[in-house]
């Protein structure tokens, strides 16, 4: 097992709806993610939906799973344990996803989990 805690920054301008930042998992290895963060800042923050990204299979078999969030002082905030995987060759990552696109948001979201060796 190789762990890896992956920071992802993403940025919607105003009048932009959704937008994400990838990493590649190695070839021979699966992504074996178990815990996400986020804090996002910005006009309409609170309204946008915040997930992580994975692929199953190959990069046209991808999952969304939602990141629990909550209005705190620094704005946006979520930080949870689940469990998702990315299979070798494949991406995963930060995604946001809004209907209100007055304004600019940004948001890092960092992954941790582990690299697992494919047989």
């Amino acid at each position: 097992m190789e762990p890896f805690q992956q920071q992802f920054v993403v940025v919607l301008e105003a009048g932009i709806a959704n937008g994400g930042a990838f990493e590649t998992v190695p070839a021979g290895k699966r992504a074996v993610v178990e815990h996400v963060s986020v804090n996002a800042i910005g006009v309409g923050a609170e309204k946008a939906d915040y997930f992580i990204t994975s692929t199953i299979g190959d990069n046209s078999t991808f999952r969304e799973v939602p990141i629990v969030t909550k209005v705190g002082a620094l704005g946006i905030l979520g930080s949870h344990s689940f469990r998702a995987f990315a299979a070798p060759g494949t991406q995963f990552g930060g995604v946001i996803r809004r209907l209100d696109t007055a304004g600019k948001i940004s948001a890092t979201i960092v992954i941790t989990g582990y690299y697992a060796s494919v047989p």
